[in-house]
This record gives structure tokens, sequence and C-alpha cells, in this order.
């Protein structure tokens, strides 16, 4: 099929194009028509669903049948929300087309529309690639045996193919040429509020960047387990361009070899194989092959990004822009990200550590004015009942996910309950010791460098307030493996 990039609104039996639609079967129909309308021949809806997605975008899945009775699936991406303008959606067409005339295994773009569109709001359609993006999946399920052992190499290449996009064709692109100054421009708030173990990190990447990269290119951005379709031979597409710049491509090598990627499975390329296999699968096509030290620094500033958009993520439910379980539980996973750029550094070392709510309930003391059952006891009942199996029994696998959430977040609580006073005046005498007020107080000394990250004290004291907020967070990744 052709790309089809034909603005003009289609008159659809008379409708009023002016009333938005967001019901899948009404946007299913439009987009039928659109198509047909394209091609010269008739479509028919055969079924459509809305899709998980954020707040201010909408993603349908279509299936049309045409009139010789081929059958086909779309996925159409929309911004409801957008008043006017392209709702952002033009820049992903534009890198989508030069992703896919540089040779990357990208969904064809079949259709858009921007401020007048047929919907009523900007969309974009593309052809359905088959394959799965969860990673638990993909990482454990034998469906993918075959695809874990070709995927470094087929990365490597994917890679090279995505830096080898004419930034010319790609859009306005941003271009980040400091890398630590587009951390701020990226989180800005985030950035200002960022906890110690980030910010030691920060000074450590200042203090040692790598020679850069023989060129600037286009850069994905977010290129890793979630963002690719899989099918059983392998990588069958790279999805979300949302956050494709023009920067040093070392930033995506780095990206994929991120801790958070792995998903637990010990092996640094998104758990499925080695650092030096993907520099030379990525030497082979790119012509050039980064050094192993530099591949670590850029997965250093991964770890420090990540942990900041956790934060960014956190802050989404925290304004009232995407009230979500989900995203309230992420903001604490910075710990898990100060906990890493630590191993990286050599402050901190893997193994496990007791989670208190495992030693069982606290008994509730006679004199206790509320009684029976304690607050822990109340939380604990909470937590058990939202991970009994026939909670989510009839529910749909989106909210059954966000009840196990729901149940990990009360145990952070009352992992807090328990531990955090002790843990609280523990730090308060360790930061006293070295004149520090208080958590902000200490990141902004270290980030300005009024603090040596090399005193030892130092280093002692934002190590042991990382692992406070781990242990709360999530003890068990203290035992994670960290190759």
């Amino acid at each position: 099929m052709s790309q089809q990039h034909d603005d003009r609104p289609a008159v659809i039996d008379g409708a009023d194009l002016d009333r938005r639609v967001t019901a899948a079967d009404e946007v299913g129909a439009r987009i039928a028509e659109r198509l047909a309308q394209h091609r010269g021949s008739t479509l028919f809806l055969r079924d459509a669903r809305i899709l998980p997605a954020g707040a201010s975008r909408a993603t349908y899945l279509l299936g049309f049948e045409a009139d010789d009775g081929r059958t086909e699936s779309v996925i159409v991406r929309a911004v409801p929300a957008a008043d006017d303008g392209d709702g952002g959606l033009r820049a992903e067409v534009d890198v989508l087309t030069a992703a896919a005339q540089a040779g990357v295994k990208v969904p064809e773009v079949l259709d858009h529309g921007f401020a007048d569109s047929v919907l009523g709001y900007p969309y974009l359609v593309m052809n359905f690639v088959a394959g799965e993006s969860i990673p638990r999946k993909i990482l454990r399920d034998d469906n993918y045996a075959v695809a874990r052992t070709r995927f470094v190499a087929q990365a490597g290449a994917e890679l090279a193919c995505v830096h080898r996009i004419d930034r010319d064709r790609a859009g306005a692109l941003v271009e980040q040429a400091d890398p630590l100054a587009a951390l701020r421009q990226l989180c800005p708030r985030e950035y200002d509020e960022m906890p110690a173990g980030l910010a030691l990190a920060v000074r450590w990447l200042a203090d040692h960047r790598p020679p850069p990269s023989p060129r600037i290119t286009v850069v994905h951005g977010d290129f890793r387990l979630g963002n690719l379709l899989i099918d059983a031979d392998g990588i069958a597409a790279v999805l979300d361009w949302e956050l494709t710049h023009i920067g040093d491509p070392l930033e995506d090598l780095g990206w994929l070899c991120a801790k958070a990627w792995r998903f637990s499975v010990p092996r640094p390329v998104a758990g499925m194989g080695e650092r030096a296999d993907l520099l030379d699968a990525y030497a082979a096509a790119a012509g050039w092959r980064p050094t192993e030290e530099a591949l670590r620094w850029w997965e250093l500033y991964a770890t420090v990004r990540w942990g900041l958009l956790c934060a960014v993520q956190a802050n989404r439910h925290l304004d009232g822009t995407e009230r979500s379980v989900e995203l309230a539980a992420i903001g604490r996973r910075s710990a898990e990200q100060e906990f890493d750029a630590l191993l990286d550094l050599g402050i901190a070392t893997p193994g496990p550590v007791d989670d208190p709510i495992a030693a069982g309930e606290s008994p509730t003391s006679p004199t206790d004015l509320y009684g029976s059952p304690s607050i822990e006891q109340l939380l604990a009942a909470v937590a058990d009942f939202l991970r009994q199996p026939e909670v989510g029994e009839n529910l749909p696998g989106h909210i059954r996910f966000h009840t196990r959430v729901a149940a990990n977040v009360v145990d952070v609580v009352r992992r807090q309950l328990l531990d955090g006073p002790d843990m609280v005046a523990q730090s308060v005498v360790r930061l006293r010791q070295l004149g520090i007020d208080d958590q902000r107080d200490l990141a902004r000394r270290i980030l300005d460098g009024r603090l040596d990250i090399d005193d030892q004290h130092v280093r002692a004291a934002v190590a042991a307030d990382v692992r406070a907020r781990l242990a709360v967070a999530n003890p068990r990744y203290f035992a994670i493996e960290h190759p």
C-alpha cells in the first residue's frame, strides 16, 4: 500500500464533520471511508476497539474487510484534546516516513489528518504490525526463544539504520548538543528536585565526558523493550518516536543497555546479550565501533534520565494531568535508578536485603487509642485482598495490572510506617555531620560542587540515604545482578 498524505476532508454520508467522534465504531467508520476513497474501493468495518493510551492521546485498533474479501488491521493514533494544529502528529508522520526511507522497520503511514480532519481532530493511520511488546513475555516465553538469540545483532543493525535517517527529511527535530543540558531542558522541575544519588551521578558524568561520536544523527530517544514489536524471528517494528531528536547516536545504545530495560534478567543488552556483541553488530552496519567505555557513560546517563522521568510520571499524577496509581507508584522507582547509579560508580554493591513486612504484622499496643487492628494490620489486609486471584477474574487486563500496582503501593506505605521513623532520624544525624540542612540541600551542594563527590563521608551519606529509600520502595531490587 502506498503512503497517503491527503489532508482534504472526506464527505461521509452527510455526516457533520464539525462534530468530533471518539467512539471506536464511529472512528472506524470514518477511517474506513477515508481509506476507501484513497484506494477507489470499498472497505467494511469488521471490528473496532480502543487500546490503553495516555491522557491526551487515543489509540484505536480497527479491522477492515475489502469488497474482494481481503482483511486488514490498522492502528489509529489520535489527539482528541487538540483544539487546533497537528497535536504533535505531523512530526511523527515526518520521522516515520524518513525512517522507512532509511530502512528502519516501522509501520507504514497510510493516512493522516490534522486541523480539518475527518475525525475533527488530528490523527495518524498506520498498518498493524503483528508482534509482542510486553518485555516479560519476550524475555521468558518459549515462542521468542529464537528471537532472543537474534535480538542483539538485529538491534545493532536497526540502530545503525535509525542513525542513517536523513535529518533534513525527518521534520523539525530538536538538537540536543549537550546531553547534560538536555536533561534540564527535558525535566526542568524534576532536575531541580532530583535526589542526591542522581545528583552525584550527574556530577560524575560532567567530570568524565567521553569523546563525542564521529557525527551527530537522528536519535530515536526511546529504543528499548516495550517500544519494539518482537515476533518469532526477532524485531518486527520500531515504535514510539515521540522523543526523537538530533544528538549523539550512542544515546540510543546506552538507553537500550540501561538496567531498567533488562527487566531483572542479568544480561546487559535488554536482558538478551552482551555489550561487545551489540557494539560489533552496530559497527558492521554503521561503519564505526564505539568504545565500551563510552557506552557505559551513556548507560549511566540513561539511568539518570529514567530516574528523572520517573519523577515526571509521578508529577503527571500529582498535578492532576492524569490521575493514575501506576504513575504515582513510578515516582518511588527513582530510588532504583539512584541505586543503579551508585552501583555503576562503585559506591554500592548488590545483595539481598530483608523486607520488614515479611517479618509479620506488628501487634497493637494495649494503650493504642484506636485499638485493633493496627494500621499495619489494616494495610496488610488491603494488600492481601488486592492480590487475590478472584479480585481480577472478570476485570480487563489493564485493571488487573493496576490492582497489582495498588497492592505494591500499599506495601510501600507499610514499610515506611514500620522503618521510616528510624531511617529519617538516622539520615538527619548523617546530614548534620556534613553541615547539610535537608535532602534538597544535599543534592544542590553536590550539583554545584560545594561537596566533593570523591569524599568518602559524602559518598557514605548519599549511599545510606539511597539504601533507605530503596528499602521502602522495593527491597527485592537490592539483590538484582548488575553486570
